[in-house]
């Protein structure tokens, strides 16, 4: 195979990644754009033991990394008869020997070899360069036109290591994660899923790389999952089928993949997946399988109104035959349980393993999103009142991961109005300066249920005696901004900042309540001098207690 050949199925090896923990680096000769006749250069020679190597024209491409103790072999090429030049080792390699590509000695004329330098007068092409390392570090083979003024042509960089790491697995360079989809190989470190919904597989992506940063393609790799869960392997694109074993091995390649199945998908299960790379562990991974959904559970419903932008919600889960909490596909609005009451629903999302977000959907009022915090693993689902002040269970319904089956949740939707009547109270009577006082507004609608959850905080109606709104227990927003009611209360706090008694007063507009007062008193915690009286006598009314106790144990002696 010719050398030319050998360039482009070589991988290039950058400088830096091949100098990484050497104990010596010497200084690389100054490349220069110079040139003598023939444009001559430097290659490495495939009859050196190398642990890698490429070649180029370019002087920072052309690097080897070899094991102390190694041969180093350069061939000269482009080189004329006429070129008169000196080739120089400096670092942790010396020059051995000077041959031809044939192996005989080099008989070129005005040929002096030393173990540094080689100096030509006529320097021929195809002539084989010996190296001998010298221990761990960086050596270098430059070249340049002979004469004091001559400036360097061309260099080679040799990475001398105690040892060779090829096809030993480096997880500086290797990529593994676990991912939920099929196509594309291992990118990263970081896995993309570490659980499944029923019935679906989780795929360990491999892409192994050793020390010099090329791919692994040799050895056995060896794979094993606990808890009964059953391993094939495939590749990137291909789905694979299930495996029947919980112990399997392959030949890695940049495309590998491990399919890996619960042993049941009845309930939620778990397992350990280790791989092994010629007895080198390259991936522990911990997988969860959940179980298929078993039934709906409702947790949480928000009340709405006879608008199409104020809709009810309900936050609903699933959970598998053991109780566990699932996740799946989203359930839907039975259009059999549709009533005047509540018409229809259309889904959000589905429930999952971590909070989602909410945001961005139609669907959903702004103040609704910031009461529910924006994200949630509850399914969602909102539902459209067709009447107020009424109330009608409604069925939400879907399919099973596994099996199909159909299962059903019961909603006990709400339709409410909006403000009416309300009223304000506060947490404590008395305060003292710089507390925080909570303040709860509650409403109703004009049929006394609590408020729809569509209805909102008027900006600026809340006023706090002796003290300042700070911040809403329901979100971060500023004093006087809208606040979502929820189960028909909002609660706020403020900071009491001046002695004396106070009023918290609420006003809201078009509501048939037109105000509603709370009162509490703020001290600076001073003590009044009728506060010293008082503590002065009872204090003389303990101690003529206690005297009149003494007397009569006196008497009785």
């Amino acid at each position: 195979m010719s050398i030319k050949t050998l360039r482009k199925r070589i991988a290039v090896v950058a400088v830096s990644a091949l100098t990484a923990g050497i104990l010596s680096v010497a200084s690389a000769p100054v490349a220069s754009a110079a040139a003598v006749s023939g444009a001559g250069e430097l290659d490495f020679h495939a009859s050196g033991a190398y642990c890698t190597f490429t070649n180029s024209n370019t002087a920072d491409l052309t690097v080897a990394k070899v094991a102390n103790g190694s041969t180093v072999v350069v061939r000269t090429a482009g080189f004329s008869t006429d070129d008169s030049v000196v080739i120089k080792a400096s670092g942790a390699v010396i020059i051995d020997k000077l041959t031809t590509v044939a192996g005989a000695p080099s008989n070129a004329a005005g040929l002096v070899v030393t173990s540094n330098s080689i100096t030509s007068t006529s320097m021929n092409s195809d002539n084989l360069i010996h190296l001998r390392t010298t221990g761990t570090g960086t050596g270098y083979l430059s070249y340049s036109p002979a004469g004091a003024s001559g400036t360097t042509i061309d260099t080679l960089t040799i990475t001398v290591v105690s040892a060779c790491s090829n096809a030993i697995f480096s997880p500086t360079y290797s990529s593994i994660m676990l991912d939920t989809v099929v196509d594309g190989v291992a990118s990263s470190n970081v896995d993309a899923a570490t659980s499944t919904t029923a019935g679906s597989p989780i795929y360990l992506k491999l892409d192994l790389e050793d020390g010099n940063d090329v791919q692994i393609t040799t050895g056995q790799l060896i794979a094993t999952a606990t808890n009964g869960a059953v391993l094939s392997f495939t590749t990137a694109g291909t789905a694979g089928a299930n495996g029947t074993l919980s112990s399997v091995s392959t030949t890695p390649a940049a495309d590998t993949m491990l399919r890996v199945y619960p042993a049941q998908t009845g309930t939620t299960s778990t397992t350990v997946v280790t791989v092994t790379h010629e007895a080198t562990t390259v991936a522990t991974k911990s997988i969860t399988f959940h179980g298929e959904q078993a039934s709906i559970e409702v947790v949480k419903v928000g009340s709405g109104r006879t608008s199409t932008a104020d809709t009810g919600y309900v936050l609903y889960r699933y959970k598998d035959s053991a109780g566990n909490v699932v996740p799946g596909s989203a359930s839907a609005f039975v259009a059999a349980s549709a009533t005047s009451t509540i018409t229809t629903g259309t889904s959000i999302k589905a429930p999952t393993t971590s909070s989602r977000s909410i945001a961005s959907n139609a669907d959903i009022a702004d103040n609704i999103e910031a009461a529910l915090g924006g994200t949630t693993s509850n399914g969602m689902m909102m539902y459209t009142c067709g009447s107020s002040s009424a109330k009608a269970n409604f069925t939400i319904a879907t399919s099973s991961t596994v099996n199909a089956n159909t299962i059903t949740g019961t909603v006990p939707g709400v339709c409410a109005g909006g403000i009416s009547s309300y009223t304000v109270s506060t947490d404590k009577a008395t305060y003292k300066v710089g507390d925080i006082a909570v303040i709860t507004i509650e409403a109703k609608d004009s049929s006394g249920n609590p408020v729809s959850e569509n209805s909102q905080l008027q900006a600026g109606s809340v006023s706090v005696g002796g003290g300042d709104l700070t911040y809403t227990i329901l979100g971060t927003a500023a004093a006087g901004a809208a606040e979502t009611f929820q189960g028909g209360k909002v609660t706020l706090r403020a900071q009491m900042k001046t002695a004396g008694t106070w009023n918290a007063v609420v006003a809201f507009t078009g509501a048939a309540t037109t105000s509603a007062t709370t009162g509490y008193s703020v001290t600076d915690g001073a003590v009044s001098n009728a506060d010293v009286l008082k503590s002065i006598v009872a204090l003389i009314a303990s101690i003529n207690k206690q005297i009149a106790a003494l007397q009569k144990l006196i008497l009785k002696r």
